[in-house]
């Protein structure tokens, strides 16, 4: 097998194009000196949605990718390989999703409105502090109420621990902060990679807890089921990991 990937993902442009056909020529030219090999992997970077705007034609680059192949191997005379992909966000990202709370805000100076969560950024949705990752983010409730410009940070005593939107197309605007009427947030698409590089369980950065799992799954009847998996962590839950 030969793999290939590239670290800015699928997309239909012309590096991508360009450096898919370099991978196929070198396999023709490999498959020369070793028949055996049979199977090509082109490895991850499907994209799925980071925000409502998303718009990407899968079943194109699809037969895109397939075409190019297709060519590349008959031009050399080399039979088409067996293609192996490893697309994981794109199978596992829609899976998950996280909620949050705004417990105050706070005015930094004349211009920037800081809403604080009830959790951190750095230790429950980690891509968003270590890549500047986007995901879809909506308010939960209030959607009706008017709506004010802010900034989203966590509760740690990081500075970077907040969502970076200056990387983002679009400003943050979230229904106005009233402390007598709970602000819910929803990041939505974090299925992929966010609790595997954050972990489960166990002690994160300045105690911030664990937050309740919850499963949603449809039944055959396409009813809504829920359940918990796991509570939030508590106090007691921190002592007894380090052994008091």
């Amino acid at each position: 097998m030969l793999h290939f990937f590239i670290n800015t993902g699928i997309n239909d442009n012309a590096y991508y194009w360009n450096e898919l056909t370099k991978c196929l020529r070198v396999y023709c030219d490999l498959k020369k000196v070793c028949p055996t090999l049979d199977s090509l992997n082109i490895g991850g970077g499907f994209p799925i949605k980071q925000s409502l705007a998303f718009d990407y034609d899968y079943a194109y680059m699809v037969r895109e990718i397939l075409m190019q192949i297709k060519r590349v191997c008959s031009d050399n005379d080399i039979p088409e390989p067996n293609i192996f992909t490893e697309f994981g966000s794109f199978t596992v990202g829609e899976s998950g999703g996280a909620i949050f709370r705004v417990l105050h805000q706070k005015q930094q100076n004349d211009r920037e409105k800081w809403n604080m969560i009830d959790s951190s950024f750095m230790t429950n949705l980690p891509d968003t502090w270590a890549i500047n990752k986007r995901f879809i983010m909506l308010p939960i409730n209030r959607w009706n109420e008017d709506y004010e410009r802010v900034l989203l940070g966590g509760l740690t005593c990081d500075s970077d621990d907040y969502y970076n939107s200056e990387q983002h197309a679009n400003a943050i605007y979230l229904p106005r902060f009233d402390r007598n009427e709970p602000l819910y947030i929803g990041f939505f698409n974090t299925g992929a990679y966010q609790e595997t590089v954050g972990g489960f369980g166990g002690l994160k950065h300045c105690l911030i807890p664990e937050p309740r799992h919850v499963l949603i799954q449809r039944d055959g009847e396409g009813k809504i089921h829920t359940e918990i998996f796991s509570e939030e962590q508590t106090a007691d839950d921190f002592l007894k990991i380090l052994g008091y």
